[in-house]
C-alpha cells in the first residue's frame, strides 16, 4: 500500500507530538474496552511500556468512585509518560 515507504524518526515524532491528545484517548479507551472484554487478569499488564498494576483480590473490589479515581491516575501516567517522550525527541 505505501510502496515500502517507512517513517522516519521525525515524522514519528511529529505525529506523536501533533496528536497528543487524540493518542490519550486511545490509550485509555484501549485499557477500558480490554478490560470490559475481560482480556486482562490478575497481574500486571502494559500500556507502551508503562506499567500498571492490576489487582483481583476480595479486598481490592472498587466501587465507581473508585474507579474513576484510578482511571484518572492511569490518564496522568499516560500524559506524564506521552510527556516525557517529547522531551526525549527535542534533545
Amino acid at each position: 500500500m505505501l510502496g515500502a515507504l517507512t517513517p522516519d524518526f521525525r515524522t514519528i515524532s511529529d505525529f506523536r507530538k501533533d496528536n497528543t491528545e487524540a493518542l490519550k484517548g486511545v490509550f485509555s479507551a484501549f485499557v477500558k474496552i480490554c478490560a470490559r472484554l475481560g482480556l486482562y487478569d490478575t497481574g500486571q499488564f502494559a500500556i507502551d511500556g508503562t506499567r500498571v498494576r492490576a489487582q483481583n483480590s476480595h479486598a481490592n473490589t472498587f466501587n465507581a468512585e473508585c474507579l474513576d479515581k484510578k482511571l484518572a491516575n492511569i490518564d496522568e501516567k499516560i500524559e506524564r509518560y506521552l510527556k516525557a517522550l517529547l522531551q526525549e525527541n527535542t534533545c
